[in-house]
């Protein structure tokens, strides 16, 4: 659960930094930055020491959190 949870805002994160790099919201870019760095490492070090059997959860965790930051972005942050 801890990988998908990781993964999901890992994905989420970048989906959400796509988004602030095209529209130039630099300060959300900057900020955004660190925060994909505290999930990647804690993505990538639970899946370390899962293996291959963390395929189907960073999978679902990454699909999930592409989806949402897509909407989150639009809705949201987009109106500002």
């Amino acid at each position: 659960m801890k990988i998908l949870i990781a993964t999901f805002m890992l994905v989420f994160l970048r989906g959400i930094q796509q988004q602030n790099v095209i529209h130039r919201y630099f300060w959300l870019a900057a900020i955004t930055s660190y925060a994909i760095a505290i999930a990647e490492v804690a993505m990538l070090l639970w899946v370390v020491s899962k293996g291959w059997s963390s395929v189907p959860m960073v999978g679902t965790g990454g699909a999930l959190g592409v989806i949402t930051a897509m909407y989150i972005h639009g809705k949201y942050i987009k109106r500002y």
